[in-house]
């Protein structure tokens, strides 16, 4: 096979049309495993390597300590490496990632180095995605508009507090939200009140609920930090008796 018909049948895939697109923070991702899959789907002989540093730690330190992941795909014979940097839940590079950071990055890379082979390479280069049903298409914008445009978009999320009481949060990021959230929960006094907390939330339109919505990584540090208050809690319990 060409590397020509691999470009373009990769390219021709309407990645939206198959639900392959996820949003988060108001970001457009491929999932990896959907991508994955495809690729495979069209050339099962496809492979990927992820690299590993002399450790045997599949990330890389730059000379400042900022870390990046990199992946390889190969199709049809052809092999591109990407790298990317490892984030944090807010889209900013970090030092010294935790293991969840680091997959998270890996899983990303792979999506990215797939789409190198032409696969929602527009959802990379800041074009509009796929619209075989519009009559005008719309103006295109780069990336850096798009974003400078959903910064300032506001969005409502509801917090019901531990003794019960509901405030309505304005906000421009989940994560602004998440952070009052998770200072709320010096008002749990008991291992119960600190999951009965959590779990009033998780209706729509509350924080729970959107984070689950739109940003798993944000989700998954608060219940760390829920657990580790719980756990707190049940061993002050404990030890009164």
């Amino acid at each position: 096979m060409s590397e020509k018909n691999v470009w373009s049948t990769l390219k021709g895939i309407n990645v939206e049309e198959k639900k392959m697109v996820e949003k988060k923070n108001n970001l457009s991702y491929i999932s990896w495993a959907k991508a994955w899959s495809a690729l495979c789907d069209k050339y099962p002989d496809a492979t990927m390597e992820k690299h590993c540093n002399e450790q045997g730690f599949p990330y890389f330190k730059d000379e400042n300590g900022w870390c990046f992941t990199k992946v390889t795909v190969t199709v049809g014979g052809k092999s591109i490496t990407e790298m990317l940097p490892v984030l944090n839940y807010a889209n900013k590079p970090i030092q010294n990632p935790n293991s969840f950071e680091v997959n998270t990055s890996l899983q990303r890379c792979l999506a990215k180095a797939i789409a190198l082979h032409g696969m929602g390479v527009q959802i990379y280069s800041g074009e509009d995605l796929p619209d075989e049903g519009a009559s005008n298409a719309p103006t295109k914008q780069s990336a850096g508009t798009q974003d400078q445009k959903s910064d300032i978009e506001l969005f409502d999320v509801t917090i019901k507090n531990p003794e019960g009481a509901e405030e309505t949060v304005k906000s421009s990021h989940i994560k602004d939200v998440a952070q009052k959230f998770v200072g709320l929960l010096r008002l749990c006094k008991t291992s119960d009140s600190v999951m009965k907390f959590w779990k009033q939330n998780m209706d729509e339109g509350y924080v729970v609920h959107k984070m689950t919505a739109e940003d798993e990584e944000l989700l998954e540090k608060c219940r760390e930090k829920f657990k580790a208050r719980r756990d707190t809690l049940l061993n002050e319990e404990k030890s009164n008796g």
